[in-house]
């Protein structure tokens, strides 16, 4: 029998309200927000499945996803209807079950301090439209979830945790650069805290990847030449974080290039800097987005986020490069 699921199905209406709600209250602390979003999941009864009650755990694979605003999702959908037609539209819009996300979107509002955006609540819900930075936005949760409804459906699971506006080294540096920052910190405390959630579900979880969309914080001077040794203790420091739920070699690290957008001033140096990190092993892939077409033309106004229909086909990137990486799922 197919295991029960959180909130299932999730209406858009479901979030309507929460980006006024968030935006109206003072900033939280990361641990007075895991506090509120967390603590319920945990106390309310968790045997939601007949595998959860005692019996042999099932086993599902996890993709981990972190970065910045690209990989929050700041694209508009409200344009998305006429650019990729009704049919898929809708079904985005209706939302994608076979494959499950839990999202935590913030924002960097100064040196050291964010303020939270969006977030599904500590649980686990369908994907859908509206899981970005608000809930007229969206990442590239959308494309991965349309690879995979149907071939990967009840066996994958999908934790996102980014911050606009953030950068690599004051922000996500890991402690084997000798800092410690609060994206880093957050980031773990977040993703132990779901994959506890699918165990307490009768899951056995496993890590199989990590999906990276972030650099365009670093594209300055004094920055973009620190990015690749930072990357390195990054995803060298995250293995050892969830060694517990890795296959033996680690997971798999997927990096999305940044655009060539003008306002990304050093975006060929942190580039390199991604390929060079990924060719370290074979475990590592770099995207080429700008190759695969997402240039600076395919950006919003904004120059910085991309359009709808491409924001979709950044998620279907991430979803093929990650795809041999996951487990066989055709026997």
């Amino acid at each position: 029998m197919e295991p029960i699921l959180f909130n299932d199905p999730v209406s858009k209406r479901d979030v309507q309200g929460r980006e006024n709600r968030v935006s109206s209250r003072k900033s939280l602390t990361y641990d007075e927000a895991m506090k509120t979003k967390c603590l319920l999941p945990f106390l309310a009864p968790l045997c939601l499945s007949l595998s959860g009650c005692g019996g042999a755990k099932t086993p599902v694979d996890v993709i981990i996803m972190g970065g910045q605003s690209n990989m929050v999702g700041c694209s508009a959908y409200s344009g998305l209807k006429d650019e990729i037609g009704s049919s898929r539209y809708e079904a985005f819009e209706r939302g994608m079950g076979g494959v499950k996300t839990s999202y935590d979107c913030w924002t960097k509002d100064g040196v050291g301090e964010y303020k939270e955006q969006n977030g599904s609540n500590g649980k686990f819900v369908n994907v859908f439209l509206g899981q970005g930075n608000s809930d007229l936005t969206f990442g590239p949760e959308i494309g991965m979830a349309e690879t995979w409804n149907e071939s990967r459906a009840g066996k994958l699971f999908l934790i996102k945790y980014a911050c606009g506006a953030s950068n690599l080294l004051d922000d996500w540096a890991a402690p084997s650069s000798g800092k410690k920052t609060t994206m880093y910190d957050n980031f773990v405390t977040y993703v132990n805290a779901q994959l506890q959630v699918l165990e307490n579900s009768g899951y056995a979880p496993t890590v199989r990847l990590m999906c990276w969309m972030q650099g365009e914080g670093d594209s300055y001077p004094g920055y973009y030449s620190e990015y690749y040794q930072q990357l390195t203790y990054l995803v060298k420091d995250l293995r050892k974080e969830f060694a517990d739920h890795e296959p033996e070699e680690g997971f798999a690290f997927v990096d999305g290039g940044i655009s060539d957008s003008p306002a990304w001033a050093y975006y060929k140096e942190v580039n390199e800097a991604k390929a060079q990190y990924a060719a370290t092993s074979e475990r590592n892939v770099y995207i080429d987005t700008i190759a695969a077409g997402l240039t600076k033309d395919t950006l919003q106004d904004d120059n910085a986020h991309y359009r709808g229909q491409y924001m979709v086909r950044l998620g279907g990137l991430f979803a093929d490069a990650c795809e041999p990486f996951l487990s066989d799922v055709s026997q």
